[in-house]
């Protein structure tokens, strides 16, 4: 049995050999990234490791309550015993016999005392002293006027007229008003009562007018 061998030619030889460079050239590009994928990984995984956590943060520890602190107050004394000394039992005496009082006899009753009689009071008028007459009014006197005035005085305890008013007309005005003007002027014994001067109002004055004495 016979094997032929054909021999290749030159240009299979360049093309075997790029082939071959690119082979070997993918495959160490491959292997090259599959290692820097590995460092890369490893480093990943290194710089993970040596991350330090934080620190717990500070844990509060509550303040102890306040305890108050109270004062001791002594109690006071116990009261002293009370020693109830022992009594001694009389023998019970019996009631007194008390006699009936007589019902009091009443007195009479005393007599009225009649009463004092009231001190008698004198009292006396004020009186007119004696002076000259009023001027007779020459137109009465003319036209025949004449009658009496009555006239009401006050007078005071210093026997002066106060006030003067006509409590009856002699039928002419002229009489009347010349009346009342002259009993102005005049003075009076004052009233008296028990001898003491007194005031008094309505005193009466009477005064006769007539021609026979004009």
């Amino acid at each position: 049995m016979y094997i032929r061998t054909a021999r290749p030619q030159k240009g299979t030889r360049i093309a075997g050999l790029v082939f071959a460079v690119t082979t070997i050239a993918g495959l160490g590009y491959v292997v090259a990234n599959s290692v820097n994928r590995f460092i890369a990984e490893e480093e990943t995984r290194t710089e993970l490791a040596l991350i330090t956590p934080p620190p717990p943060p500070p844990i509060e520890i509550p303040e102890p309550p306040k305890v108050e602190v109270v004062e001791e107050i002594e109690a006071p004394p116990a009261p002293p015993e009370l020693i109830v000394p022992d009594i001694e039992v009389l023998p019970e005496i019996p009631p007194a016999i008390v006699a009936p009082v007589a019902d009091p006899i009443p007195l009479p009753e005393p007599a009225p005392v009649a009463p004092s009689p009231a001190p008698v009071q004198s009292r006396s008028a004020p009186k007119l002293i004696a002076s000259a007459k009023p001027d007779y009014p020459s137109a009465a006197r003319r036209q025949g006027e004449q009658g009496t005035t009555q006239l009401e005085v006050c007078v005071n305890a210093s026997g002066r007229v106060t006030s003067v008013s006509v409590a009856r007309s002699s039928g002419s005005q002229r009489l009347d008003d010349a009346a009342a003007k002259w009993i102005r002027g005049e003075r009076f014994q004052p009233a008296k009562i028990n001898g003491s001067p007194q005031d008094v109002c309505g005193h009466s004055v009477y005064y006769e007018w007539s021609l026979r004495d004009a």
